[in-house]
């Protein structure tokens, strides 16, 4: 049995509101109270039965009604009130006690108490100050007026001050100590969260970066048969394996760095025509983005001792962080120049820049600035891949920025004689992303497709699978809406994680505009909470990558009929705005209603009609009017979307297990309105 507090005990221990050290003196405030009542109610019972003197017992029931003015003020939320009304009592009822209650018991001794718990509760240096003079004065005076203690029994005045001087400080000591583990205790939190959030932000950037590339390979792999050209899928293929590749020896390898065991095969290069052979790679990949990249070497030999192959790495991340970081129309340079018998190579960019308080976290393991750009993945290891190369090549990297006016990163190095032998990278790994041509989509079909997504091959891969379809693109969702504002567009077809606005914010501020187009969101992000924020948007359909096309395209089917069968219906009925936003709310009730009882195979619209008394006439018009399903459809529905719930957190049931859950008996129906619904069996999906 749980025994609830009553509320005003709920309502007194309840001071989260206030910082760490205001709860801290409240609980102390709290716990002294309690003692001091206490032995107070036992003094009091002490009086009453042995001494029965009146005064005395007054005095004690003071103490009590002044204890309980400070509980009162501390369930008023008035902290400050209550310490200084609780260091008052102190003070005044010990000063009563000693000179009028009880004078000649050694009360004088309670002013000891005084100094510490002005010092526990308060910073205020004249508050404590005046606390310790006023307390020890309350300690001498009485005996040397009223002349208490002719035989001395009480210390003399140099011993008390001693005495008074030897509490303060010790408390005082343990304070400062318990102050001083609090703060490191503190910073330690704090380092442990930004470690966890770190850590979480890699995991999910790191699955976004290789989730489209893998999705690509796919899509390739599911063509393999229907085309002629296999040295293009090959090609496309093999180019997104090595992205991944990228990825995952940039992580491993900075993790090797840090063994006695990691070293690098140092050959003498000459960095010009390294240099020349990068710009020769890059000028495409700058070219699709419209940012001018120019590489200004200078006529000296530049000859450094370095691996080829970690120094080539180690550029490249500079130059995409480069082109990441800038937006179109930008410029990006690379200057190599010599000088001192020192190789200087710069990246300057015109972008986004850095803040002055993030430029020494730039190259720490897994970082990332927290900006519009970073939302769209990384894995947060580049610019730490390089520094490491870069000091274990003996060189060393300086970086200077302004905030919307770009970064510099230049790395600087020995020079070396030249050989007759120059030697460049013996593995060469392609960084730059493929670069395809524009489809030759047709203009003439009906239904208008726009895909959003920041990854130009997967936007291009889309459009190959949407060819019965008018297709249009954006990289992200300002460019998105930008589009819907001039084009007329049926289908939206959107990445979830985008720089500048991401396809949440672009569904967002589509429901805020009243903006009703159909929409299914791409997401390489696994975790559920994501996809059921998107969901309570009103988003018609999710699919996580990798993705089969035929889910795809039976998924963009579906919903395309569903908001057709909507649209008819909405105008056949002649159905006003209002109906339809008060019809949403209602819509809502009956999902939960239908989630919390799907595993009931007899639910139908006859009894959740009776259970929402409406008609079943009312009933179908307003599910209609909501979704263009009939009511047995959107029942169904729901019953398909919970069951892929269950299958996308990894549930082990059975096929058979599985449709009881959701209300289904027969599991061959289950099975065969599954893949209708998705485009692929239920267990085959769990599989997976």
């Amino acid at each position: 049995m749980i025994i609830k507090r009553p509320p005003f005990i709920s309502s007194l221990l309840n001071y989260n509101n206030f910082s760490k050290t205001d709860q801290k003196r409240i609980r102390l405030l709290l716990i002294f109270s309690l003692v001091w009542a206490i032995q107070t109610i036992i003094s009091i019972f002490v009086i009453i039965v042995l001494y029965k003197k009146t005064p005395l017992l007054i005095g004690h029931l003071l103490i009590l009604l002044g204890l309980l003015f400070v509980v009162f003020f501390v369930y008023k939320k008035k902290q400050k009130t209550a310490i200084i009304f609780f260091i008052s009592l102190v003070f005044v009822l010990n000063t009563m006690f000693i000179n009028y209650l009880s004078p000649g018991r050694y009360a004088e001794y309670f002013f000891l108490f005084v100094p510490p718990i002005i010092l526990i509760f308060t910073e205020n240096k004249f508050l404590i100050t005046i606390g310790f003079v006023a307390s020890y004065l309350g300690f001498i005076l009485p005996n040397k007026i009223f002349n208490f203690y002719p035989n001395q029994y009480l210390q003399d005045d140099y011993f008390s001050l001693v005495l008074f001087t030897v509490v303060f400080f010790l408390v005082y000591y343990f304070k400062s100590n318990n102050s001083k583990n609090e703060k490191l205790l503190e910073l330690k939190a704090l380092e442990l969260e930004e470690v966890n959030q770190f850590q979480s932000q890699f995991f999910i950037n790191i699955s976004h970066e290789i989730k489209t590339p893998l999705t690509l390979i796919k899509g390739q792999v599911d063509n393999f048969y229907d085309t002629k050209d296999l040295d293009t899928v090959k090609h496309k293929i093999n180019q997104q394996i090595s992205n991944i590749q990228k990825i995952v020896d940039d992580v491993i390898d900075l993790s090797k760095m840090g063994d006695d065991n990691f070293t690098l095969h140092k050959e003498v290069i000459d960095l010009k025509k390294l240099m020349l052979k990068l710009q020769t790679s890059f000028d495409s990949l700058f070219d699709q983005k419209k940012i001018t990249f120019n590489c200004l070497l200078t006529t000296d030999d530049c000859y450094i001792l370095a691996d080829a192959l970690y120094l080539e790495r180690a550029i490249n991340n500079l130059i995409l962080n480069a082109y990441k970081y800038t937006n179109k129309k930008g410029e990006v340079i690379v200057k190599l120049i010599k000088k001192d018998n020192k190789i200087k190579l710069s990246v300057s960019d015109t972008g986004i820049g850095i803040d002055k308080s993030n430029l020494h976290k730039i190259f720490n393991r897994f970082y990332q600035v927290n900006n519009d750009f970073n939302k769209t993945g990384g894995s947060g290891v580049g610019l730490a891949f390089t520094k490491e190369i870069v000091n274990l090549l003996e060189g060393d990297v300086k970086v200077t920025s302004q905030p919307e006016k770009g970064s510099v990163f230049t790395l600087i190095f020995p020079c070396v004689k030249g050989e007759n032998k120059v030697l460049i990278p013996k593995k060469e790994i392609d960084q730059k992303p493929l670069i395809l041509e524009e489809s030759n989509a047709q203009t003439d079909k009906n239904i208008s497709v726009l895909i959003v997504d920041d990854s130009f091959e997967m936007r291009n891969y889309l459009k190959e699978l949407l060819i019965g379809y008018n297709c249009f693109e954006a990289e992200n969702g300002e460019e998105a809406i930008k589009k819907l504002k001039k084009k007329k567009i049926d289908f939206l077809l959107t990445d979830y994680m985008m720089p500048k606005m991401d396809g949440f914010e672009l569904i967002t501020y589509m429901n805020k505009n009243n903006i009703i187009i159909p929409t299914l969101m791409l997401t390489a992000r696994s975790d559920y909470n994501s996809k059921l924020q998107v969901l309570k948007l009103g988003i018609a359909d999710y699919l996580s990558k990798p993705f089969d096309k035929d889910e795809l395209l039976v998924r963009i089917q579906n919903i395309l009929k569903n908001h057709h069968n909507r649209n008819l219906f909405v105008q056949q009925e002649e159905v006003t705005t209002l109906e339809i936003q008060e019809n949403q709310k209602w819509v809502l009730k009956l999902k939960k209603y239908i989630v919390k009882n799907c595993d009931d195979p007899k639910l139908n619209q006859i009894e959740i009609a009776e259970h929402f008394n409406i008609s079943k006439s009312t009933f179908y018009r307003k599910v209609k009017m909501e979704t263009g399903l009939t009511p047995n459809e959107f029942i169904n529905e729901i019953k398909l979307l919970e069951a892929r719930k269950i299958v996308e957190q990894n549930s082990n049931l059975s096929l058979k297990e599985l449709s009881l859950k959701v209300g289904f008996l027969h599991t061959s129906y289950f099975a065969n309105q599954y893949k209708k619904r998705f485009g692929t069996h239920p267990i085959k999906q769990q599989v997976s």
